[in-house]
């Protein structure tokens, strides 16, 4: 089959390489534009597809806009069957969605209708579903709402963290995205409307979400820190500096602690934080401008000691 690929971070990568590997033709691979970064933003990172496309030898495409006419005509004329996307980054068009006589076909990391939008994975573990999964669905015009052709369902691990469960689920795509394209080759691929009464909204985090607030329950804690590990990543605030966090295990019984107090150490490791509910243990911190370090060498290096409070 005749394919153009959409398609920029890590996640994205597994299926590319099984729609190569199962001799699909792949007319072009569409992804980001390389982001400016470091001092002065005079360096250029591409993407991961990009880099990944460039060692499988095949052409690239790197449009600002998706909907930009020039690249729209590009697309026509390489006239392709169908079109893939995972994880682009961007807005598809009506117009370019409609292209491909055979449709265009997402890969998303959520039972759908339950998470639409570009942070599934995140809000998954954020609200403590016990259960994930990743779809086939066909590109409608409204986000993440089209009908869906193949699910895959996997209990979520009591620890996993969002890269941990991405990576699964990439993967799990990437083999679903090889049965539908052989289905819709033969003209077999079944599709089911999704129940839009029934769908929640994955919006990214912003910052006031991505801050840990110590009234919180403990399990609260630890789910945002695993649902935005390792990026963007929860933190919470220190003298006016926000402190990243990882390495979190929530402890449930009840302290005797007001929040935020510190309530137990391990020498060169890990504090006990007591929480509005139970308390965390946290295990390394980052701040700005400095590497990741033991939480007991950075508040050491704060002169705080058990029974001082985080605030």
């Amino acid at each position: 089959m005749r394919l153009v690929f959409f398609g920029t971070p890590v996640f994205a990568i597994p299926a590319l390489r099984a729609i190569v590997q199962n001799g699909h033709d792949i007319l072009a691979v569409v992804t980001q534009p390389p982001r400016a970064k470091g001092r002065g933003q005079s360096e250029e990172i591409p993407s991961p597809v990009m880099v990944e496309a460039r060692k499988l030898g095949l052409p690239l495409l790197t449009p600002d806009r998706a909907g930009d006419p020039g690249f729209l005509a590009q697309i026509h004329g390489l006239n392709p069957d169908a079109s893939i996307v995972a994880a682009y980054g961007g807005i598809l068009p009506e117009s370019l969605i409609a292209i491909p006589p055979l449709g265009t076909w997402n890969i998303h990391p959520s039972l759908l209708p339950r998470w639409r939008g570009p942070a599934p994975v995140q809000r998954t573990l954020w609200a403590g579903d016990t259960e994930a999964g990743v779809c086939i669905m066909k590109v409608a015009l409204e986000v993440d709402s089209g009908p869906v052709a193949l699910v895959e369902r996997t209990p979520v691990g009591a620890r996993e963290t969002r890269f941990e469960l991405e990576g699964r689920l990439a993967y799990y795509g990437a083999d679903l995205l090889v049965s539908a394209l052989k289905s819709l080759t033969a003209g077999k691929l079944d599709i089911k409307t999704q129940d839009s009464a029934k769908a929640t909204y994955a919006g990214m985090f912003k910052a006031g979400e991505m801050e840990i607030k110590w009234l919180q329950v403990a399990g609260e804690i630890d789910r945002l820190v695993r649902a935005l590990s390792p990026s963007p990543g929860a933190f919470f605030m220190l003298n006016q500096q926000r402190i990243k966090v990882r390495g979190v295990v929530p402890v449930h019984h009840q302290e005797n602690a007001s929040p935020g107090t510190l309530v137990e150490r391990i020498p060169g490791g890990a504090w006990r934080i007591a929480c509005g509910s139970g308390s965390i243990w946290l295990g390394a911190v980052l701040a700005p401008g400095k590497s990741w370090m033991s939480t007991d060498s950075f508040l050491q290096g704060r002169r705080l000691r058990v029974g001082d409070k985080l605030a």
